[in-house]
């Protein structure tokens, strides 16, 4: 027997067994077309040559209905969507939407900005005639939803505003530059939608304003295509990876939604806040077959509305269903996607009172039809993958355009069905967020205007105001108590901000974005998720070395405060950190041709910051000859794990050349760096030349696995790498102190801590012997010799009066262990004192360790050095443990880089004379 309930959310719950034939009655029933439309069918014969299994397509896209007026996507660009060996430029792409808004009254195009390259970004809006000439109606109804403010709060007002409205479900796609399929999957989904007068097409186009971005990171896009036709070109042979995806970062510009860095994701930030649309949803490509992450398996960002939990829950399984009904294997949701983070694109939705959605399709890196093989674990039956992918599979990139467009029709399809429930929710959402201050707390968060970090509390106020978030400022001193202390004898304290503060008001519609940087996130050892999938601290306040005070207190509500208008005053140059702007030497920013991905954070900094440079490359070094004669710094910043002898040795060498350059056939690549071959490092000669630029005088800066590479090439005597065993740290927040404040790197800080970012741990030992201190006694690890007592008891052998033993130096974690007479005698190994490593900062003591994110044997690297400047030879090799230039987030730590920059030619400088530069 076979029932079925169908439920109000629409979801189809199924108990039983559909038999083949009432399956595919339903899907008939369902999926029809309209019997009047005549199909194109050259265009619907390559639909079907290209997909590999009839199971990869479904009635939604097995045939491409004609028009007479309306071009498809052949008919401007010469190829089907999803044709093999064939991607379009992202102006190719945009030229097919203008055509296809020129010829249907159906489409609109927007352009929404440009790219740091000066490329076009486009939002392309598709619904009926008569909903897109009421755009501006309906967006300004959708904006008192937005906004509840203006309509007092009013539930009736609001259920009315609900009825005459319009949902927008906005579509973006290619972030990922190899991720390749979104684009053609995204002009074919237009054309149906423009054109298909199928009644669930129709029903699609009359509730729902779907808004699409095709290409987001245009840059990059580009070059990806470049280089797929080189690919296509040179048969056979291995191509290069694509090296910048972006002007500025690669895979990391799905990790901007914080700092708001990227004009990318400010650009399409400002469009779902414009268009006060629903759904964000976001296109990538990595697992078979499609992955809706939508629910993911949690932790959940804390700050978020339950609302949208259960919103998560409802689109993603419904579109699971949906899919898997219509018998494509491997759908699924659920999988290690954690929603923890909110620094991905999509997440600009979650934190903007919308719904992030994001799908993950398999490709293949380009248009190439390929045998995949994939692993066990790819397609295995487990519980949330109730319709597993096949072992083996021919993919093309028309399989990949399948499943994306069956996936977005399916859930714009629900979402059409369910529009008034989905305002509702965006309504209570905003409103929520509004009373966030008596319902969840806190009132406000306030920077008072006496931090003397004023350029990067201007930075951080800059990053909420991109967020949309309201700022006010105080105009009169303002008192509030503070939250009730732990000891009940105490009296509740109470703190005074001076006039001239800036507040963020949680009585917002954006309050959540505010609190979720601003607060502080904390993610438990135990948790079940063991794996987070990106970073679990990003404090800003803390990051930013900014006073930020968490208040609870309603009063500050009914402080005298008027509202910024106009963007915070950043200033320029080096002043937006806090640091003067002075004559800066001659710097170098390094990279290798592994990869560019997080120096590309230092690219940003330093642009922004107006500080100039030349970007060159471990080849070049390998080819200048006097480094030092050229510059007096060079920037050498993470690239991500890599080993010393990758950076030394490059890529292996067998096979063919891997050029970077720009030709008549890749006329975007090459233009930030170039090469002939992508695969020499910086080989034994180049290392020779950066080790004597350092030892005649120069300043190498370095951290994370570059700090490993300075030590292992012997470049900064004295210091390791401190090994662990049960650490572990996933993008956190750490506390360190300053070791001493009259470094010149330690310039204009005044407090004695500092947050770093650290994303795994690392940490230094420092030595006065180029072996370091293992073996040498003290305190710490000292053991008594066997004999009589206890064990910590002077052992006297019988016959001899008891003498003491010699007193053990007690020394901390981050110092050297002095040495004796003895251990100096006739030892070459001794480092001479004016050339040992100065500690700069510290990590904190155990107990204090910890600021946000997920810590777990922090007792390891409790103490340690996190920053120091090694001395080699003339020169100077300043280490960070951590990356102190991370994704726009760590702008407190920047004035350590700069400082050292800036008195790159007097870190020599005895402690008063230090001391006293510093304070010029």
């Amino acid at each position: 027997m076979h029932t079925t309930i169908r439920f109000s959310c629409g979801v189809l719950f199924s108990l039983g067994v559909f038999a083949a034939q009432a399956a595919s009655t339903v899907v008939a029933n369902d999926y029809a077309r309209a019997p009047d439309q005549p199909v194109d069918q050259a265009y619907t014969d390559q639909i079907l040559k290209f997909t590999t299994d009839p199971s990869f397509n479904t009635p939604l896209t097995s045939y491409l209905p004609a028009s007479a007026s309306v071009p498809t996507p052949e008919k401007v660009l010469g190829h089907v969507a999803g044709a093999p060996n064939y991607l379009p430029y992202s102006a190719d792409v945009h030229r097919y939407f203008r055509a296809l808004a020129a010829a249907s009254p159906r489409v609109k195009v927007f352009t929404i900005g440009k790219s740091e390259e000066g490329r076009e970004m486009i939002a392309v809006a598709i619904a009926d005639e008569s909903l897109l000439a009421g755009l501006d109606a309906n967006r300004a109804r959708l904006a008192q939803l937005a906004d509840p403010r203006t309509i007092a709060m009013d539930d009736a007002k609001a259920d009315q505003l609900v009825a005459q409205s319009t949902p927008v479900y906005y579509i973006t796609g290619a972030i990922h530059s190899t991720e390749t399929g979104s684009p053609t999957a995204l002009m074919e989904l237009a054309y149906r939608l423009a054109v298909d007068e199928a009644p669930y097409i129709r029903h699609i186009r009359s509730h729902v304003i779907t808004l699409i971005t095709p290409v987001v990171e245009v840059d990059g896009r580009d070059r990806m295509v470049d280089l797929y036709n080189w690919h296509l070109a040179h048969p056979g042979q291995n191509y290069p990876r694509l090296m910048y995806w972006g002007h500025y970062v690669a895979h990391d510009n799905n990790r901007d939604a914080m700092g708001m860095s990227l004009a990318l994701t400010r650009n399409v930030a400002d469009t779902f806040v414009g268009w006060h649309a629903q759904v964000l949803h976001d296109l990538h490509e990595s697992v078979p077959f499609l992955y809706d992450n939508t629910v993911g398996d949690g932790p959940y960002n804390a700050w978020i509305d339950p609302i949208l939990t259960g919103e998560w829950q409802q689109l993603g399984w419904d579109n699971v269903q949906q899919m898997t009904r219509l018998g494509m294997p491997g759908v699924f949701t659920h999988g290690d996607f954690d929603t923890w983070s909110p620094g991905y694109l999509m997440f600009i939705a979650a934190m903007h009172n919308g719904i992030s959605r994001l799908y993950e399709t398999f490709g293949n890196g380009g248009a190439d039809t390929v045998q995949r093989i994939l692993e066990p674990s790819e397609y295995e039956r487990t519980w949330y993958r109730p319709n597993p992918p096949l072992p083996t599979v021919l993919w093309s990139q028309r399989n990949n355009n399948n499943y994306q467009q069956t996936g977005l029709l399916t859930a714009l399809n629900y979402f059409a069905g369910n529009g008034q429930q989905f305002l509702k929710n965006f309504y209570l959402k905003a409103k929520r967020s509004i009373e966030k201050p008596q319902q969840a707390g806190p009132a406000a968060y306030v920077f008072s205007a006496g931090d003397p970090r004023a350029g990067s509390r201007a930075q951080l106020l800059r990053v909420l105001q991109r967020q949309h978030v309201e700022i006010s400022r105080t105009s009169a001193p303002v008192t509030v108590s503070l939250p009730a202390p732990a000891d009940k004898q105490k009296k509740p304290a109470t703190q005074t901000f001076p006039a001239g503060s800036y507040v963020v008001r949680m009585d917002q519609p954006y309050s959540r974005i505010a609190d979720t940087l601003l607060d502080r996130q904390y993610w438990s050892p135990k948790d079940p998720q063991q794996h987070p999938y990106d970073d679990t601290g990003w404090s800003m306040g803390d990051l930013f070395d900014v006073q930020v005070a968490r208040i609870t207190d309603p009063a500050i509500l009914q402080a005298p405060m008027s509202l910024v208008g106009q963007p915070v005053d950043v200033p320029a140059g080096l002043a937006a950190i806090d640091l003067p702007n002075g004559k800066l030497p001659r710097i170098a920013l390094m990279h290798t041709w592994l990869g560019t991905q997080t120096e590309g954070w230092w690219r940003i900094a330093l642009d922004n910051l107006q500080v100039p440079y030349d970007y060159i490359s471990t080849q070049d070094v390998a080819r200048i000859g006097d480094l030092h004669a050229k510059y007096d710094v060079i920037l050498f910043a993470p690239i991500g794990d890599t080993s010393t002898r990758e950076i030394v040795d490059g890529m292996p060498m067998w096979g063919n050349p891997l050029p970077w350059k720009t030709t008549a056939l890749t006329p975007n690549l090459g233009r930030i760096d170039a090469t002939d071959d992508m695969r020499p490092g910086l080989s034994s000669s180049g290392l020779a030349r950066l080790q004597q630029f350092v030892r005649d005088g120069g300043l190498l800066v370095t951290a994370e696995d570059t700090a490993k590479f300075a030590i292992d090439t012997g470049m900064a005597p004295g210091v390791s790498i401190v090994p662990t065993s049960r650490l572990k740290v996933v993008g956190s927040v750490l506390q360190a102190k300053f070791v001493d404040r009259r470094s010149p790197i330690a310039a204009s800080y005044t407090r004695e801590e500092l947050a770093l970012y650290s994303a795994a741990g690392q940490s230094f030992s420092v030595s006065s012997l180029l072996s370091g201190d293992r073996g040498l006694p003290s305190a710490k690890n000292f053991q008594r010799p066997t004999g009589r007592g206890g064990p910590h008891d002077t052992d006297t052998p019988e016959g001899r009066a008891a003498t003491a033993a010699p007193a053990l130096p007690d020394v901390k974690p981050w110092q050297p262990m002095p040495l004796n007479a003895e251990q100096m005698r006739n030892n070459p190994w001794v480092i001479p004192p004016d050339q040992r490593p100065q500690v700069i900062l510290r990590y904190a003591a155990a107990k204090d360790l910890l600021i946000a994110g997920l810590l777990d044997g922090g007792d390891e690297i409790a103490e340690r050095a996190a920053v120091v400047d090694a001395r080699y030879g003339k020169g100077h090799v300043l280490l960070f443990a951590s990356n102190p230039i991370w994704r726009g987030e760590t702008i407190g730590s920047y004035p350590l880089v700069f400082n050292a920059i800036l008195n790159h030619d007097r870190l020599d400088a005895p402690a008063g004379k230090t001391a006293e530069r510093a304070s010029r």
